[in-house]
């Protein structure tokens, strides 16, 4: 009979995989050109360097899209394919790997169709013909999630290296999961300190305190926390008068012309600012002190107004943190390929994500107690991700 029930998951997932790519692939064939921003020329100057020179790894962009492009020689067309291809490959490895984790046997095709009807949603699929660093990186995270599976399945070295491999790679991808992976060292080690997995936890824990500092050191060399100073500067510190008077007494050189450009409500003014400031030979002054001691002001910035740092997330954007409206980016062509509404916002909410996010974040809370006590390592681990993610979105 488990034969039987086993023979009939394999068919039904496989036909529906099946399925979900063509929908995908028929999707895509409808987009009539890609799109491009303002950044897509510079992960195209990236993917024209050698692997092998020092310039591909400390470029104004993280290497990781560049080399993925590589492989299609950057033709736009071949990018579009490579992205959809990946996402297709990646987000139906989750789903398997899902599926076979739930004991249950009931729930293993109802998660494997969750896992992929998520990754329908418009804020997934909408970035393969997109030119920028968003599907390769969706994707890297699905995998990465994929072989966290896996590895608990049974710890064998060789899956812990493919762990690190794709943790890796998806640091060299965005800046930022750096950061994700250095605040899930906290949660590994209180998480598996007690159980089997601990030394591995601990080789995993090391291993992502390095990538961290690693990628420090890269986005450093290659400027790019400079441009995110220079960004905040003109968007956060300039429009407001006890930031500004804050970074004065800290160091920064101001410029009142630009202070008084970057208070203008005109976005397009905050747009002049930025742009002021990373090129213009008058702000020399800031740039050196922004590559000197800028980035340590403005991490001691951030705990020194830590209740506004934690507040405006949410008064600031306006919830845009947690349901921001993307169709911007979509490109010429585009079509939802999930078309009833209620099915779209369950499975990714956009109307109501700042209500779900409390939601989550309570349920996480509640369940973590309960996984300590039953010593359930796989609960309290991926519900104290849930609980970080508000740090990662305030900081």
């Amino acid at each position: 009979m488990k034969k039987i029930a086993f023979s009939f998951l394999v068919v039904f997932e496989a036909v529906f995989l099946v399925y979900y790519s063509w929908l995908r692939i028929d999707n895509a064939g409808r987009v009539k050109e890609v799109r491009t921003f303002g950044d897509s020329g510079d992960y195209f100057e990236n993917a024209a360097l050698p692997i092998l020179s020092a310039e591909f790894w400390t470029d104004l962009r993280p290497p990781g899209t560049a080399l993925f492009w590589k492989i299609v020689d950057s033709d736009p067309a071949g990018i579009f394919q490579l992205h959809l291809g990946f996402s297709i490959l990646c987000w139906g490895i989750l789903a398997y790997s899902f599926s076979k984790r739930l004991n249950a046997f009931i729930l293993k095709p109802l998660g494997f169709l969750t896992i992929l009807g998520f990754s329908l949603s418009r804020d997934i699929f909408m970035w393969d013909p997109f030119l920028g660093s968003e599907s390769i990186a969706f994707s890297l995270m699905a995998l990465l999630l994929a072989s966290v599976l896996w590895a608990l399945d049974e710890w064998k070295p060789y899956k812990g290296a493919m762990v690190g491999a794709i943790a890796w790679l998806l640091v060299l991808t965005r800046d930022t999961f750096a950061y994700f992976l250095l605040m899930a060292v906290p949660v590994l080690l209180v998480s598996f300190w007690f159980s089997a997995y601990r030394r591995a936890a601990l080789m995993a824990c090391l291993a992502f305190v390095l990538m961290f500092l690693f990628s420090a050191e890269l986005a450093v060399r290659g400027d790019r926390t400079f441009r995110a100073l220079a960004m905040n500067t003109s968007r956060r510190i300039y429009p407001s008068e006890t930031y500004t008077e804050y970074f004065r007494h800290h160091g920064m050189p101001v410029d009142e012309r630009l202070v008084l450009l970057a208070r203008d409500p005109d976005p397009q003014d905050k747009f002049l600012v930025n742009k002021a400031l990373l090129f213009d030979e008058d702000q020399e002054d800031f740039r050196q002190w922004a590559r000197q001691s800028g980035r340590v002001e403005y991490i001691k910035f951030l705990w020194f107004f830590k209740v506004d740092t934690f507040q405006k997330v949410f008064t600031e954007t306006s919830g845009q943190s947690f349901s921001p409206d993307v169709y911007y980016y979509t490109a010429t062509g585009y079509r939802p390929i999930l078309t009833d509404a209620r099915l779209a916002e369950l499975l990714y909410p956009m109307r109501f994500g700042l209500i779900y996010f409390f939601g989550a974040n309570l349920l996480a809370a509640f369940f973590i107690p309960i996984g300590w006590r039953l010593q359930k390592a796989v609960w309290i681990a991926p519900l104290s991700m849930i609980l970080l993610a508000y740090h990662q979105a305030a900081f």
